[in-house]
């Protein structure tokens, strides 16, 4: 599990999606093998990853999964950018700053997820 969060909350200490994935042991491959994430627990029907204060549960369904996005603010994106490319992760949108105050990028999962990494630019 990981750590609690640094700040001193009143009450909510962390959330987690739980997301839908025809395969819960090729989607945590990825997370940990591509993405750097930890693997907490894994079996057949359920996986648990995270990374810092940032929890996803997978969830085994026949379903094909419907495409979301997933935003995650970092401290230094440029760092975790460099940090996948040299894994050979296939980065979907280039980093970059954008219009609307952030710099970040984006890797699209296995299952088709769009996970966005990103920091505000001052």
């Amino acid at each position: 599990m990981p750590r609690k969060p640094s700040s001193e909350p009143a009450q909510f200490l962390q959330g987690a999606p739980v997301l839908e994935v025809v395969s819960v042991e090729l989607t945590v491959e990825f997370f940990v093998h591509s993405l750097g994430f930890l693997c907490d627990f894994q079996s057949s029907e359920y996986g648990v990853v995270w990374r810092d204060n940032v929890a996803l549960h997978f969830i085994r369904s026949n379903d094909i999964p419907r495409p979301i996005r997933m935003f995650h603010w970092l401290v230094d994106v440029n760092a975790y950018y460099d940090e996948l490319q040299r894994c050979g992760t296939e980065i979907t949108v280039e980093i970059g700053d954008r219009e609307y105050g952030l710099r970040d990028f984006s890797v699209t999962d296995i299952n088709g997820f769009i996970l966005v990494f990103g920091q505000d630019i001052y």
